[in-house]
């Protein structure tokens, strides 16, 4: 393609997925390639991209109007031919998404001197009614400028003025002067989308679905980032976006997710991009009963092994050929489920029952280390993960939810398993699908890593998960069964762990290795570069939005304001007096204590009522206030039953 590219890559981008998507595919498509950077030394890491100059301008690290500057200037200096279309980009959205060779035609049938991707609405924000700009400025997130364009009147003085400082100044002195320059001289401006079909004042970042739907040629990594927060009160819907980019362009999709995985907390990328999936219980009638990646390798713990039946007569709702993998605590459980597994037809190549070497670590132990082997075969590319679920230390009513809850959303039934099964087999970088977090009968809400975020996060150094941890609530299997790809959770297999890390029973405390591992297995997911989905049948979702939807109208009434980012901003400053942070030094402290010295939990709980008594917001104190909130809240309500 006869065209020059300029390439704005600030330090901090070299190297990263946006980046080397960019630079292949601007080198695959045009005849001249210009890497604009802030660092001195990038010549080596650039090498395989066979650039034809690199420049430096420092300014570039802060902003992309600078490098844009420099490159520009440099291109039409007049020592190289100015009647080439110039394309301009830089390492702060994904781009290019789509071919770029309909746009340069479109732009010479018109003879448009400018190509953008979208526009800021100036008409419709307060903060530039009074600036004097054009209705509408251009962004140059992924411009084109014309060989016209470069080689007219006041151009290359327009861009000598222009020096780059950051975002908003950028706009202000920059942008909206360049939309003011192309309107003065009479330079039309190309737009993917009709000046009719975006609504709001910002729309690469609040309608970023419409942009891509018409063809929009980049995506803001700016959208990604954004505070989930900011998603919401705008209604953007990222989701849609993705989900077009997996069909039409993937490698701009893989791009997307492989940033994303990397650099968002999980939490908040599956808030944005709303990664909860509500599954049919029915599949439409089909023959179907395989899929592309072959048997489902099911691991099942029967600790308790009189509840085999019910684990096998879940894993008949598996439609696809599948292996059973089967661990107990002693040779005389072992040889029952065996014949009982032989009785209830399945093959003998089909199904190995192991005694676990040790009682510890739970189901987390005999999954990591006892079928450690199954897993590093590469024999299997999609597994489940069951278990003989009973949490006795909560009550009988609210194990039996906790238990419903998680095999319910992972196998409801075989329309329910098939419709899942698709899913994985369409969505190859889906590596974890788990139940969404259980909060009925548990104090979950905002408070799930309790006293693993520390250990967890040595941990994840220490296996070299290089990706941000929630701070708050964990995307994790809480309950440990789920279904997963192997190659998406293979590093946790690849660490010898030894039963001795393991808490001694009864000893399985917040903060031992098995509740660690439990929180970190999403997150060595994503770090293997693969997403997380929260999948639900309609009759749970039902349940536990009825439920989430009254605790949070229940709790945000008590603050004097509707809008959440105040009521974020109130209740953040609440953990900041003195009551909270003697709160959370206690809480921390009292962690530490049983992680290292578990049997000392019965010494420590008559001290628990005065620690808590210092939480900053006395309404909302935790449940560990008494033995029984429901006690509690009779006691204040009056209500004697309910």
């Amino acid at each position: 393609m006869n065209c020059t590219a300029i390439y704005v890559l600030p330090r901090g981008r070299i190297g990263t997925a946006p980046a080397d998507h960019a630079l292949a595919e601007l080198r695959a498509s045009c005849d001249r390639l210009v890497v604009v950077t802030s660092h001195q030394d990038v010549n080596g890491t650039l090498d395989r991209f066979l650039p034809d100059d690199v420049l430096i301008e420092p300014r570039a690290e802060t902003s992309y109007l600078a490098g844009l500057r420099a490159g520009l200037l440099a291109e039409t200096s007049g020592s190289t031919d100015p009647r080439v279309p110039i394309i301009a980009t830089g390492g702060h959205v994904i781009a290019p998404i789509g071919p770029v060779a309909p746009i340069l035609e479109q732009m010479e049938e018109t003879q448009t001197g400018l190509f953008s991707p979208y526009w800021h609405n100036t008409q419709i924000d307060v903060r530039m009614k009074n600036e004097g700009l054009p209705s509408r400025v251009p962004y140059l997130d992924f411009a084109i400028f014309s060989a016209t364009l470069q080689a007219a009147d006041g151009f290359r003085d327009f861009w000598h003025k222009v020096k780059g400082s950051d975002d908003w100044t950028d706009f202000r002195l920059g942008l909206g002067p360049f939309a003011r320059f192309l309107e003065t001289q009479g330079h039309s401006v190309l737009f993917p989308l009709a000046l009719d079909q975006l609504q709001t004042n910002d729309p690469r970042l609040y309608e970023v679905h419409r942009l891509v739907a018409q063809g929009c040629p980049c995506l803001p990594l700016e959208v990604l980032s954004l505070d989930p927060l900011l998603h919401d009160i705008n209604a953007i819907a990222l989701r849609p976006a993705l989900d077009l980019l997996r069909k039409r362009h993937p490698a701009a999709y893989q791009t997307a997710v492989r940033h994303t995985v990397l650099t968002i907390p999980m939490r908040e990328f599956n808030a944005i991009a709303d990664q909860f999936e509500v599954l049919p219980t029915t599949a439409p009638p089909s023959e179907k009963n395989e899929w592309k990646f072959g048997t489902v390798a099911v691991f099942i713990h029967a600790y308790y092994p009189s509840m085999i039946t019910e684990l096998t007569e879940l894993a008949k709702n598996i439609p696809a050929p599948h292996h059973l993998f089967v661990t107990t605590a002693s040779e005389d459980d072992r040889q029952n489920i065996e014949r009982y597994l032989t009785e209830a037809g399945y093959p003998i190549d089909a199904v190995e029952v192991r005694v676990v070497e040790q009682n510890r670590g739970r189901d987390m132990a005999s999954l990591f280390i006892t079928f450690r082997d199954v897993i590093l075969s590469d024999k299997y590319e999609v597994a489940l993960r069951l278990h003989s679920k009973r949490t006795p230390q909560v009550s009988p009513r609210v194990s039996e939810e906790f238990k419903t809850h998680l095999f319910e959303n992972l196998v409801a039934s075989r329309g329910y398993v098939s419709n899942l099964l698709d899913k994985m087999e369409a969505e190859p970088d889906l590596g974890l699908l788990i139940p969404p977090i259980i909060h009925i009968g548990f104090g979950t809400l905002g408070h799930s890593w309790y006293n693993n975020y520390a250990p967890a996060r040595r941990l994840a150094n220490e296996l070299k998960l290089n990706v941000p941890l929630d701070k708050a609530t964990p995307v994790a299997p809480i309950g440990t069964m789920y279904w997963f790809r192997t190659k998406a959770l293979r590093q946790m297999f690849e660490r010898p762990w030894e039963w001795e890390e393991y808490n001694k029973e009864p000893h399985h405390v917040d903060g031992g290795l098995a509740h660690v591992q439990e929180r970190l297995i999403g997150y060595c997911v994503q770090a293997a570069g693969y997403r997380v989905l929260s999948v639900m049948t309609p009759r749970s979702a039902a349940r536990n939005y009825a439920k989430l939807e009254y605790k949070m109208q229940r709790l945000m009434s008590h603050l004097s304001t509707g809008n959440v980012v105040d009521q974020d901003r109130t209740l953040s400053q609440s953990r900041e007096t003195w009551r909270g942070k003697l709160f959370h030094v206690c809480y921390e402290t009292y962690g530490g204590i049983i992680r290292r010295w578990p049997a000392s939990r019965r010494w420590l709980r008559p001290v628990v009522r005065p620690v808590v008594s210092a939480s900053p917001i006395p309404s909302c104190r935790s449940e560990a206030v008494c033995a029984s909130p429901a006690v509690e809240i009779r006691q204040r309500t009056g209500r004697q039953n309910g």
